[in-house]
This record gives C-alpha cells, structure tokens and sequence, in this order.
C-alpha cells in the first residue's frame, strides 16, 4: 500500500478549513431568518390589532437585535 503524502508546513486540507468555517456559516441565514420572522409577526400583529406600521417597525427592529446578538455571540466566542 502506497504511503499518504505529507503535506508542506503550514498548509491545511479541505476538511481542515471546512471545519474551521463551521460556526460561520450559519450567520447570514440567521439573519434573514431573525429579521423576517420579527417583521412576519409585527405585520400580523398590526393587522391583528390595527396598529400599522408600529409594530412591523419593532418586530423588525427586535428581528435586527436578536441577528447581531447571535452574529456576535459566534464571532467572539473563543
């Protein structure tokens, strides 16, 4: 059986960097995620009570906070 060859310092493989990226990737879907369901709710909330547009407003707001919270919770993690 032929032997793996090795690989020059400093070089990493695919796998490596797949895995390094990993708690990144899911960043920018939780923001679309955040966003449009808090402003999803604050549209159905104004049209439940008729408040428009306050509420799309916060929720979207709300959608906002909890996307950066999360973004910084995954890049400041150590």
């Amino acid at each position: 059986m032929a032997e793996q060859p090795k690989r020059p310092p400093g070089h990493s493989s695919l796998m490596d960097v797949m895995r390094a990226m990993n708690p990144y990737r899911d960043v920018g879907m939780t923001f679309v995620v955040t966003i449009g369901g808090g402003a999803w709710l604050g549209y159905w909330a104004d049209q439940h009570w008729g408040t428009a547009p306050w509420l799309l407003f916060v929720g979207a707001v709300l959608g906002i906070a909890v996307g950066f919270y999360h973004f910084f919770a995954v890049v400041l993690r150590k």
